[in-house]
């Protein structure tokens, strides 16, 4: 039977995703997976934005561009709200559990 190692605390978890990023290999694991995602949605809603301005600005920017962009960056804020909202669930559960 293999133990599962324990979770680390938040501050582990946010300095060995800012010292991934410092010429050691990058961590792998649940709290730099949430980083990843946090990027990826952060630079969707950044193009989108990008986009949006510039179109805003009289570029030659396509509607279809500004739409597609910004529903990912729509969709990406839904899946982030929804991870957050079933961990709070589970940590809520994890917490009434009676011991």
């Amino acid at each position: 039977m293999s133990v599962i190692p324990p979770i680390g605390s938040i501050g582990s978890i946010a300095s060995s995703s800012a010292t991934s990023g410092a010429g050691k290999a990058p961590a792998s694991g649940f709290g730099s997976a949430i980083s990843k995602g946090l990027d990826s949605v952060a630079s969707m809603e950044n193009k989108a934005d990008g986009l949006v301005s510039s179109m805003a600005a009289g570029g030659n920017v396509s509607i279809s561009d500004v739409m597609a962009a910004t529903s990912k960056a729509n969709l990406g804020m839904s899946i982030v709200n929804e991870i957050r909202s079933r961990g709070l669930e589970a940590y809520q559960s994890i917490i009434n559990v009676q011991v």
